[in-house]
C-alpha cells in the first residue's frame, strides 16, 4: 500500500488481519483522512469504520474501536484477532497516523461493494 496525501487512492490488502471482512487480494478505495485529509475527514473517524494508518514504517488496515477508559488516540483492532497486530499489543495510535478511510472494495470482481462501518 502507498498513500497519496490529499488524493483518493487505491490500497491492496496483503494480510489476513481483517478477515472475514477483507481478504488478501482485495482492492480498496481510500479517501484521505487525518490531519492531511479531505475536509470533513480530518478528525477522529467513527467507531467501526475501516481505516488505513501508518505504523512502524508501513501502512496497516484496521477497524476503529472504542478505546478503553482513560485512553486517548485511535484504538484500532483487526477483525481477525488471532492474526492481527493492533492496539491490543501496541496501544493507541495518534490521529497523525491516520492516512485514510476505506469506503469501497473495487475488486476482485465478485467481492465489489461498499465497506460499511461495523456496529
Amino acid at each position: 500500500m502507498t498513500d497519496r496525501p490529499g488524493r483518493i487512492w487505491v490500497a491492496d490488502v496483503a494480510e489476513r488481519s481483517m478477515e472475514p471482512a477483507l481478504l488478501p487480494g482485495d482492492r480498496l478505495l481510500v479517501l484521505p483522512a487525518g490531519p492531511g485529509g479531505l475536509p470533513g475527514l480530518r478528525g477522529s473517524p467513527p467507531i467501526g469504520s475501516v481505516v488505513i494508518v501508518a505504523r512502524d514504517g508501513r501502512l496497516d488496515v484496521k477497524r476503529v474501536a472504542t478505546p478503553p477508559p482513560g485512553v486517548s488516540g485511535l484504538w484500532l483492532l483487526g477483525d481477525n484477532a488471532a492474526l492481527s497486530r493492533d492496539s491490543r499489543h501496541d496501544g493507541p495510535l495518534p490521529l497523525s497516523a491516520l492516512r485514510g478511510r476505506v469506503v469501497y472494495r473495487i475488486g476482485p470482481r465478485g467481492r465489489r461493494g461498499r465497506i460499511a462501518a461495523a456496529r
